[in-house]
């Protein structure tokens, strides 16, 4: 170590010394367990502590190694977001997992479209009715019998796409995801997807193609004009998904219903006589005095449909906003109190599920703009068609321009810029209260693994 380095200069000594010294302690193991074992037992990941922040800025966005995908290094995340049983996953082994994860994801995505069609097919009002007549008499004569028989479709999918978020979480963990914020991002994105192909896109074929599908085959003429008609009567399905979720799914959620279902089942498969078994959680199930984290992947991704919905029927059937606005409301005030009040959060990942949110919301809003222009075609208002074609070309350029200010590895938001990590660092010298030694020695204790603490 040179007298005349600076500290970010000694920082990034101290990180060349502890990286060859990890190497030659891995060849070591090799030596004398075998390159499988050792493999195993020594791993390829290491979390190195700077006292500094600029040395570790600096450390971040360099290349350590001559040769290509020798060494990677990029901000850990805190601590508590460390999921330690997949540290000592190397990197060739979730390679592998992830795609095999992506595989099963694709499939499930195909083969989850039938369940999704069934429902569509056989809950649907006018299925119902058309089976049972005393149904249909019944709904005829009474209103609450009539919205009884539409909500029956809307509360099956929505029983149905909640199988999802436990499966996507542990899949992640499966796949070697390093912290929970990781794994709630490619949670989130995998369920939206899954909302987008089977809640909107299944369910607006089913209701609207299928049901036109005789009159298109006998006259193929009539295809944009039926569905230029049918389109829009599915907003009343999707009118009163939204009302279910706003009314029951929020009130559930503020009573904690499902909670007390889960503790119930819990108390059926595992012993609770004390208080070590009442606070385990089993397969994700827990006590209801054991609230546990907020799930953002699952809540984000439903809450992004609605307003894939909002946006996509808004300019068809306005009514829809109606229940949007509802939702949104109470949305804002049960979370705002669960996230205080009941959840306690496990991890902090300093705003990375905002990038992937922003994303999808231009996505909606890309979808309003092919279905203003879609009308507008059928109505024969093809200059209006083209403008908002064109309107949507400029929203591409934002969205590009935004991706290169604050989400590629580039970018100002991708780390941390060397003035901001300077300006901590000089603070932090003339901190009376702050010795050298402070932040190694929280870097050390924070990121000691669970099994070495006493």
């Amino acid at each position: 170590e040179d007298e005349d380095l600076d500290d970010g200069g000694l920082a990034l000594a101290r990180c060349r010394v502890c990286c060859a010294r990890l190497h030659r302690r891995g060849a070591e193991a090799a030596a004398l367990l075998g390159p499988r074992r050792a493999e195993r037992l020594v791993g390829d990941k290491a979390f190195v502590t700077f006292n500094a922040f600029s040395a570790a800025a600096v450390a971040t966005q360099v290349f350590h190694a001559a040769t290509p995908g020798g060494m990677y290094a990029r901000m850990a995340p805190e601590p508590r977001d460390v999921f330690w049983p997949n540290v000592h996953v190397t990197s060739k082994q979730r390679t592998t997992r992830r795609v095999v994860a992506n595989a099963v994801v694709a499939l499930l995505l195909v083969f989850y479209v039938v369940p999704v069609t069934l429902l569509s097919l056989v809950l649907s009002d006018q299925s119902i009715k058309a089976r049972s007549p005393a149904v249909r008499r019944y709904a005829e004569t009474s209103l609450v019998a009539a919205a009884c028989v539409k909500m029956l479709q809307p509360m099956a999918l929505i029983a149905l796409m909640l199988l999802l978020p436990p499966f996507f979480l542990g899949l992640g963990f499966w796949e070697g995801q390093l912290s929970w914020s990781a794994n709630t991002l490619a949670q989130l994105s995998r369920y939206y997807s899954f909302q987008i192909t089977n809640v909107l896109l299944v369910t607006t074929v089913a209701g609207s193609v299928i049901n036109c599908l005789k009159t298109i085959i006998d006259h193929p003429k009539m295809t944009f004009a039926l569905l230029g008609e049918s389109l829009p009567q599915v907003c009343a399905f999707f009118s009163c998904y939204i009302f279910i979720k706003a009314f029951s799914g929020l009130t559930l959620e503020l009573c904690r219903g499902v909670a007390a279902a889960q503790q119930l089942l819990k108390r059926l498969v595992y012993p609770s006589a004390t208080a070590r078994d009442r606070a385990a959680d089993v397969l994700g199930i827990r006590d209801l005095e054991n609230p546990g984290w907020f799930s953002y992947g699952k809540f984000g991704a439903q809450d992004l449909l609605v307003v894939v919905l909002l946006m996509t029927y808004s300019v068809m059937a306005p009514v829809i906003l109606v229940p949007g606005m509802l939702f949104l409301v109470l949305a804002a005030i049960v979370y705002r109190h669960q996230l205080l009040y009941v959840y306690t959060p496990i991890f902090e990942s300093g705003g990375l599920l905002w990038p992937p949110i922003y994303r999808r919301t231009l996505f909606s809003l890309f979808i309003l703009h092919f279905t203003m222009t879609g009308i507008f075609f059928l109505k024969h208002a093809y200059y209006q068609g083209y403008c908002v074609l064109a309107l949507s070309c400029l929203t591409y350029l934002y969205k590009v321009q935004m991706r290169n200010m604050y989400v590629t590895s580039s970018s100002v938001a991708h780390h941390l810029p060397i003035e901001i990590a300077t300006a901590v660092d000089n603070a932090m010298q003339h901190d009376p209260n702050l010795h050298d030694d402070d932040v190694l020695s929280q870097g050390l204790a924070g990121y000691l693994q669970p099994s070495l603490r006493s």
